[in-house]
């Protein structure tokens, strides 16, 4: 990946993945083998490893008290560096650095042997054949499927809204439907059932406090209690989008998933919000839907997308916005309607689902309070052929 790499900027290397790993212990998973150039570096990363084994933090205090004080200055150093947030790219970097200096020492070893020329080809093959299994990359992880459990898909919220855990989900409804009422609520039901969890949730075309006040509504609405289990950000936060149109994955979104690590569901509202590829490319949108979704299997996530509709949409798939791949790759999609007589209401019904074999399909959401709490926003509609006429409509979360 870099051409003429010098000690100094190896050494930068090396240190940045350690103080990585002591930012976040978990990435130590990912540096699979003791690559460091400096000894120093090799010693404390053969530490780190039979501390993370022995289930014990890697902290400054739990390094030194397995290495001496000549190492102090040194674990200074790596404490004082900012931890890399692309870390892979680096770790192979450093890798086939390397393998490249143990071929490189090899190959002068056997030139310089007293051996016999059979011997010496005999190694030399060795030392290639090594080289190639060195660029050779794993597709897959494999297991013994004889030893895998069985299991059934899991669901949080079963007898509120079904949302299966682990996996992605979407809701979306057109316009001034009330879909981030729908993801306040959600969000609400899930830390009252589930107290040892947390939600996040990224609203990001409302300012925070107008969430809060919505929330208070549906806490009076549904005798909801409010707790540290819920975070919101909102559009105070600069949205990014996790993929750009040239398919590359912002570097931010992998300090967000470390930053969301303890949490168990993340709802994102509006999906389109952090979606910079061709929104109509079944392609590009099935590779944004990878993304999350490898997210969820790696770190035990629950998303729920809020999605809009096309403008002249009748509330069913087609009518989603964007690509048909977004749908296709979620394992359950709602749809949210308006129920004929009863304004503070919705209607959320399954368009689709993989695993849910409940016989039900409709489920119905209380959001507002007798229209209380319903803010109207009133806008001049062009009708050409009808005359301009004031209509109202919700101004949804």
């Amino acid at each position: 990946m870099f051409d003429n790499l010098n000690q100094s900027i190896i050494d930068g290397m090396e240190r940045g993945v350690l103080a990585t790993i002591v930012f976040d212990n978990e990435i130590i998973k990912i540096i699979k083998e003791n690559v460091f150039k400096n000894s120093l570096y090799r010693n404390i990363f053969d530490v780190m490893k039979e501390l993370y084994k022995n289930g014990y933090p890697l902290s400054e205090q739990t390094l030194m008290a397995k290495l001496d004080s000549s190492y102090e200055n040194v674990i200074l150093d790596i404490l004082s560096t900012n931890p890399i947030i692309q870390i892979k790219p680096i770790y192979e970097t450093l890798l086939e650095n390397y393998y490249k200096n143990y071929i490189e020492y090899q190959l002068k070893k056997v030139i310089s042997s007293e051996g016999s020329s059979f011997e010496k080809i005999r190694e030399l093959e060795n030392l290639v054949q090594k080289s190639k299994e060195f660029k050779t990359e794993n597709v897959f992880d494999f297991v013994d499927f004889l030893s895998v459990k069985g299991k059934n898909p899991m669901f949080f919220l079963e007898n509120v809204l079904p949302i299966q855990e682990h996996e992605i989900n979407i809701i979306s409804a057109p316009g001034g439907s009330g879909k981030s009422y729908v993801s306040l609520y959600l969000a609400l039901q899930f830390i009252q059932l589930y107290r040892d969890k947390r939600c996040f949730l990224w609203l990001s075309e409302d300012e925070i406090g107008v969430s809060k006040k919505r929330a208070n509504s549906l806490c009076k609405i549904h005798n909801f209690k409010l707790n540290n289990n819920i975070t919101v950000a909102g559009k105070e936060t600069r949205v990014f989008h996790f993929l750009n149109k040239n398919l590359i994955i912002h570097d931010k979104f992998e300090l967000m998933k470390n930053q969301l690590k303890n949490y168990d569901l993340i709802i994102l509202d509006p999906l389109i919000a952090f979606y910079g590829a061709d929104e109509n490319s079944n392609a590009e949108a099935r590779y944004f839907m990878s993304i999350l979704n490898k997210w969820c299997v790696d770190d035990n996530k629950t998303i729920i997308l809020i999605h809009h509709h096309n403008k002249a949409s009748m509330g069913n798939k087609s009518n989603a916005r964007g690509a048909s791949a977004f749908i296709d790759a979620c394992r359950m999609h709602y749809i949210i309607e308006r129920i004929d007589g009863d304004n503070s209401s919705r209607k959320l019904v399954i368009d689709k689902t993989n695993h849910f074999e409940s016989g039900k399909k409709e489920y119905i959401i209380k959001l507002f309070d007798n229209m209380k709490n319903i803010e109207i926003v009133y806008s001049k509609l062009d009708m050409p052929f009808l005359g301009d006429e004031l209509e109202t409509e919700i101004d949804e979360l």
